[in-house]
């Protein structure tokens, strides 16, 4: 196939760059490629970028009929038979031999240009705002925005303004509060309403909608309630699929209880504290990524487990590799001890005897040797995290307020409470997703794209 040049009148290009930045200038392909150069800016230095035609097709559908493999394989289906440039060089329509034809914008090119990690396209369905870490008083310096949201605010079907500010509280600090929620008989349709704002509830081993907790709840259905202090952990480690986020709703006191004796609520920001271990120790920082930690979960006929690393990393990209932007690295946290099982790597030492008994040579095969390392520094590493959350000055601790509701990322902030002997059932809970939760996000943030 013959190439073909197609280039924008000098007089529309230079109209449209002072008019609005930047503009295509010119095209060339063939079976092959499309070769497109454009401008970003008036002032920005024209860029040249050679797509594959089997991406530009594929792309020109929306709900595809046909799969990305089919169009390898049909040249028809992805070699260009013509390609114009609008008079405005604001978009490109390209024909394809088969008769089909689409207009690509001057931003699409400019979104998937590319890098040697990550393109615009993909940045740009990640939320603008960044997470915030924190430690207590990080938190209390930023407590009137997280506590400045109420119920009928939020709940207006007509305004989305405080749903917005909760869900970037969140993202930043993956936590947030409303307060003056209705109580009496409506816990459980107050705490759903508040959910499916933001999206359905979140199906678990509680069952299919909202939860209550108390202390006399000290079964081996759930760990979490029962009539101890309990370690600072995220819920549900042994799914698959770990629930996202978490609303807890403070319920009014009855029966004489007296409200001073509520329990006390522990939140802290995990991802501060693996900052803090990789900028310690960075060995023991990689060994927390690398070594499983087992968890299980086994009530009458469920069973469950599952094993994950401590860190989980989000994709490498330019962003996050350098030490300054570690928030755009990190992913989720996995720690949970109420249901942690026994270790399965690196558990094996060193033999004391190995000398005087060979058999033992039987444990400590060269793969045994590296787990063996790995895990002596996935403990060094567990013992500087475990020391940062437990450290009082990371803790944000309150007693959340009667009809007052905390809502928080399961995955980033580690959560506890004291709760005592009592029957006073003193929280109502439910889970929902961390999709349900960036969509909300993302969807408010092309409804405002000027707050925050």
């Amino acid at each position: 196939m013959l190439a073909k040049i197609t280039i924008t009148p000098r007089a529309y290009s230079s109209a449209a760059a002072a008019a609005s930045g930047g503009h295509i200038i010119k095209t060339f392909f063939n079976r092959d490629s499309t070769t497109i150069t454009f401008s970003m800016e008036e002032s920005s230095k024209p860029v040249s970028v050679c797509f594959n035609n089997v991406f530009l097709r594929d792309a020109s559908h929306g709900a595809k009929l046909v799969t990305t493999g089919e169009l390898y394989h049909n040249e028809k289906l992805t070699a260009p038979q013509d390609i114009q440039i609008s008079q405005d060089g604001k978009s490109l329509v390209v024909k394809w031999q088969d008769g089909g034809h689409h207009r690509f914008p001057l931003q699409f090119f400019v979104d998937y240009k590319g890098s040697s990690f990550v393109s615009p396209a993909t940045r740009k369905q990640e939320s603008k705002y960044k997470p915030q870490l924190w430690n207590k008083h990080i938190l209390k310096n930023n407590v009137k925005d997280l506590l400045s949201v109420n119920y009928n605010e939020f709940i207006d079907p007509k305004d989305d303004s405080k749903l917005f500010q909760t869900l970037v509280n969140l993202q930043k600090f993956g936590i947030t509060f409303i307060s003056g929620t209705p109580s009496s008989s409506s816990e459980g349709l107050t705490i759903q309403k508040i959910c499916e704002r933001i999206g359905p509830i979140r199906s678990t081993v509680h069952g299919e909608g909202t939860f209550g907790v108390n202390a006399s709840q000290a079964t081996s259905v759930n760990a979490h309630y029962a009539n101890k202090h309990l370690p600072l952990h995220t819920d549900m480690p042994f799914l698959e699929n770990v629930p996202g986020f978490q609303i807890l709703q403070s319920l009014p006191t009855t029966g004489g209880e007296d409200p001073s004796t509520r329990p006390m609520n522990y939140f802290v920001d995990a991802f501060y504290a693996t900052r803090n271990v990789r900028e310690s120790d960075f060995e023991a920082y990689e060994a927390l990524q690398i070594v499983p930690v087992n968890y299980i979960y086994e009530n009458g006929d469920k069973r469950y487990y599952q094993s994950k690393p401590l860190i989980e990393h989000h994709d490498i990209n330019e962003d996050n590799t350098l030490l300054g932007n570690y928030e755009s690295l990190i992913k989720c946290i996995n720690y949970s001890p109420p249901y942690q099982a026994p270790f399965t790597f690196g558990i094996y030492d060193k033999p004391s005897d190995l000398n005087t008994n060979p058999d033992l040579n039987l444990i400590t095969t060269p793969a045994k040797l590296t787990e063996r390392f790995l895990f002596k520094s996935f403990i060094r590493g567990l013992n500087v995290f475990e020391s940062h959350i437990n450290d009082f000055k990371n803790q944000f601790r309150l007693q959340l307020p009667e009809n007052c509701c905390v809502i928080f990322n399961n995955r980033r902030v580690l959560h506890a409470n004291s709760l005592t002997n009592s029957n006073q059932q003193w929280l109502k809970g439910c889970y929902f997703d961390s999709d349900t939760f960036k969509s909300k996000l993302k969807f408010l943030e092309e409804k405002f794209p000027h707050d925050k």
